[in-house]
């Protein structure tokens, strides 16, 4: 792989952590909605490159960090030092409270530089302390190993294996109002994928694994709560079959099956489905694309009202509308698993259909100074329940990189959530100021 691919994923990694948005530009996108991490797998994804690049991934010679080469490996160490203004740290409209946090997220990113095969690790810690309210203090973090064994071009066997250490957010509905700390939770991944080129048509099939571990909680009474009847497992297998019709128009189908499964609240368990067609389009790199729509469903077979079944449809585009400006505008749904009313109760919300969109301008004003502004908008829709939550988010930021080792961060993060349920809805302002030291 390439320093400069490598170095990127460093930079992806540390800011996945380091900001509640990470999933365009550097600022901006919408966050994973249980508080766990999202982190790309970098010894596959260069076997798909899109030719397009934004503006904040873009190389920069002057400013990338250089690795530190240990045999046939490249390491990057980074380290993040932030502190932020908070407005409503419980995401609440009755118990407002405000705090200044301090964000430290040390960070370590290795990876193979062999001409066949691939092996790369990555691991960060997100520690978070509060000035006032210490009893929101959370630890949390992530570590990656993932591998490739190159049977032949464009024929390869891959696997990852990953643990994190995730903070819900106050403002998830399945979060216990009534909790004097915030809800932690042990993440356990593995997952293996096997890809087969054949000349314009491709093929892959993957195989996922999951099992979440939710920690009992201390109430504002004093007394602790289990929170074992969240605890959960899911297989899920998968396979796209795409083909390249021409260098700028790749259509492809996907499909995919699962299984949830709880481990000591059978009244939660599910198996879910999706099958979705579409196309990757490449418009002379300048605009570049990927849409699809299909269908998706899951059945909660121990409700009475059994399942969920919806319309499925996503696209991401990114479009560089000069060599110093990118948009950056995503679409999804997906089902989603909340235990609001009650993790065992059966009449309690089994699900809720989460739909949303967001679009990230990026601008690079200087070579070393790139400003960004950000939008999005996710609509909740809870099943066997009334509740219907519509969540606003805008933003912007700068990044001033000082030389390839020092860069400095300045965001702004406004977060308005409207509820049909009375008490639900809240305000959130966040300012965060960030120093960070990369090799």
């Amino acid at each position: 792989m390439k320093k400069v691919g490598i170095a990127m994923l460093a930079m992806a990694t540390v800011f996945v952590a380091g900001s509640a948005q990470a999933n365009q530009g550097l600022f901006g996108g919408r966050s994973q909605q249980d508080g766990s991490f999202t982190v790309r797998r970098s010894t596959t994804e260069q076997f798909e490159p899109i030719r397009g690049q934004s503006v904040s991934a873009r190389p920069r010679p002057d400013f990338d960090p250089t690795p530190i080469d240990v045999g046939s490996f490249q390491m990057f160490p980074a380290i993040s030092v932030a502190g932020f203004y908070d407005s409503n740290i419980y995401s609440s409209k009755a118990a407002k409270n405000d705090d200044f946090v301090t964000k430290v997220n040390p960070s370590l990113t290795a990876a193979s530089n062999w001409g066949r095969h691939a092996l790369a690790f990555t691991g960060l810690a997100d520690i978070n302390t509060n000035i006032i309210n210490n009893e929101e203090n959370n630890v949390g973090g992530m570590t990656q190993l993932e591998g490739r064994y190159d049977i032949e071009s464009q024929t390869w066997l891959a696997g990852s294996l990953g643990y994190q250490r995730g903070t819900e957010p106050r403002g998830n509905p399945s979060s216990l109002g009534s909790a004097a700390e915030p809800t932690q939770f042990d993440n356990y991944t593995a997952g293996a994928e096997a890809y087969r080129g054949m000349g314009l048509l491709k093929a892959k099939l993957g195989y996922d694994f999951m099992y979440r571990d939710y920690d009992k909680v201390t109430l504002l009474s004093g007394a602790t709560l289990s929170q074992n009847a969240r605890n959960r497992t899911k297989h899920q297998v998968g396979a796209t079959v795409s083909y390249d019709l021409t260098a700028n128009l790749k259509p492809f189908i996907r499909g995919g099956y699962d299984v949830m499964d709880y481990t000591s609240n059978a009244l939660r368990n599910s198996t879910g489905y999706k099958v979705n067609g579409g196309a990757k389009f490449d418009f002379g790199g300048i605009i570049t694309a990927e849409a699809f729509a299909g269908y998706k469903g899951r059945d909660y077979y121990n409700f009475a009202s059994g399942g969920v079944n919806v319309f499925d449809f996503g696209a991401n585009v990114l479009w560089n509308v000069t060599e110093l400006t990118s948009i950056e505008v995503e679409t999804s749904r997906s089902i989603e698993e909340t235990t609001l009313g009650g993790a065992a109760v059966p009449t309690a919300s089994n699900a809720y259909i989460a739909t949303g969109a967001s679009a990230t301008v990026t601008h690079e004003l200087r070579r070393n100074l790139i400003l960004e502004g950000n939008t999005s908008f996710t609509n909740n829709d809870f099943k066997q329940s009334a509740r219907n939550d519509d969540t606003l988010g805008l933003g912007a930021g700068a990044r001033y990189y000082i030389n390839r080792n020092l860069y400095s961060d300045f965001t702004y993060d406004f977060t308005k959530r409207m509820s049909n349920i009375a008490g639900s809805d809240y305000d959130r302002h966040v300012a965060l100021v960030r120093f960070g030291a990369q090799y």
